[in-house]
């Protein structure tokens, strides 16, 4: 198959975002220039990357935009076989954790990026769009009388920070992430149960 000008462009690209998530992952943001990007990724010239990113900062959004794309592709699916909030909101957090165990590069890049990025309502994956989405789910789910009465806002905070502290433990050899999840699985399960319907069978799939 004949490979185009925007086929090795769109390689180019996706070869400089790979470069930055590990970068990001390995020094921080602060550390992440387009020189230290070139050197990891063994380019030519710094203007490979300014031809495809107009700024740093519109790196860095491409860069979390397809953080963001990977991850909800791993928990979309898992989201989507379960039928009752409760069980959706225990396969948001599997697949928050399974991707941050498969990917902790891209997990801690995303986090570098959150923080250091200024903050826009059109920030993909950021603490404010997360905390929004489960705050919707949330209070959805209360609505129906799926949940208990509690504060969306808090409790969306709290999960996202749950799994967030995860992030700088992600890659250490002695934790294992699969029971970790089941830990917050089961923590915040009880922590939205309806009183006296606090079945476990509801997010134990």
């Amino acid at each position: 198959m004949r490979v185009t000008n925007q086929d090795r462009a769109a390689g180019r690209r996706d070869e400089i975002i790979r470069a930055t998530i590990e970068v990001l992952a390995d020094r921080g943001y602060s550390a992440t220039s387009f020189a230290r990007i070139v050197e990891h990724a063994g380019m030519s010239s710094t203007r490979l990357v300014s031809y495809h990113f107009e700024s740093r900062e519109a790196l860095m959004r491409a860069t979390l935009e397809q953080v963001v794309a990977e991850a909800a592709a791993v928990m979309q699916p898992l989201m989507a076989q379960e039928s009752t909030a409760r069980g959706k909101l225990a396969a948001y957090i599997r697949g928050n954790l399974g991707f941050l165990a498969e990917r902790p590069a891209h997990a801690r890049a995303a986090v570098e990026i959150v923080a250091n990025l200024p903050a826009s309502p059109e920030l993909p994956g950021s603490g404010d769009t997360s905390v929004n989405l489960l705050v919707a789910h949330f209070s959805t789910a209360q609505a129906a009388g799926e949940m208990r009465m509690f504060d969306p806002r808090v409790m969306a905070v709290t999960v996202r920070a749950a799994i967030d502290a995860a992030v700088v433990r992600a890659g250490h050899t002695d934790v294992d992430l699969s029971a970790w999840a089941e830990e917050l699985v089961s923590t915040f399960d009880r922590a939205v149960a309806v009183e006296g319907r606090n079945d476990e069978r509801r997010c134990s799939s």
